[in-house]
């Protein structure tokens, strides 16, 4: 199903049932109706047993079929200046890449990325805000108790997504 996020009738058909929020990292927090958490694609240490692209491929393809979720909404890849931000933000555009085929081999609309400082505004009033205070308003907020900041930010992302779309 293809949608236009914007367009009001084809919305009509989904519901926030239908909805994953993804902070995507090697530790991806999810959160949905259906379940939240984090799950962890940190390689192994033997370098015969690196499968963490398939493992998140084969994560998400399950939880989208099991909960029909028909749109994903997700934290945008964020360029940093440090060799560790640039790790990570490569580590996020393989995975967004893989999120692309996903969606794809479902035939679902592409995935919704969102600029994290605007989620974090909204949540928090502070586009700057830190794991600490994403976490504290994640339980203030909404009420849940997330494991670590990345199902936090998922919780957020999931959060903002139904509101703007009235969900």
């Amino acid at each position: 199903m293809k949608t236009n996020h914007g367009d009001k009738a084809e919305n009509s058909k989904i519901t926030r049932d239908n909805v994953l929020g993804l902070d995507i990292a090697t530790h991806t927090g999810y959160y949905s109706t259906h379940g939240s958490g984090t799950w962890d694609f940190s390689e192994s240490m033997r370098r015969n047993n690196n499968k963490q692209h398939k493992a998140f491929r084969d994560t998400l393809i399950e939880f989208i079929t099991n909960h029909n979720i028909k749109v994903i909404v997700a934290e945008d890849v964020n360029c940093g200046r440090s060799s560790k931000e640039f790790a990570s933000s490569r580590k996020l555009s393989e995975f967004r890449g893989i999120l692309f085929e996903i969606c794809d081999s479902l035939d679902l609309p592409e995935p919704i990325f969102l600029n994290l400082r605007t989620v974090k505004k909204w949540a928090t009033g502070n586009g700057n805000a830190d794991k600490k205070m994403m976490v504290d308003f994640c339980k203030t907020r909404w009420k849940t108790n997330p494991v670590d900041d990345n199902e936090a930010d998922a919780t957020h992302i999931f959060m903002y997504y139904i509101r703007k779309f009235n969900l």
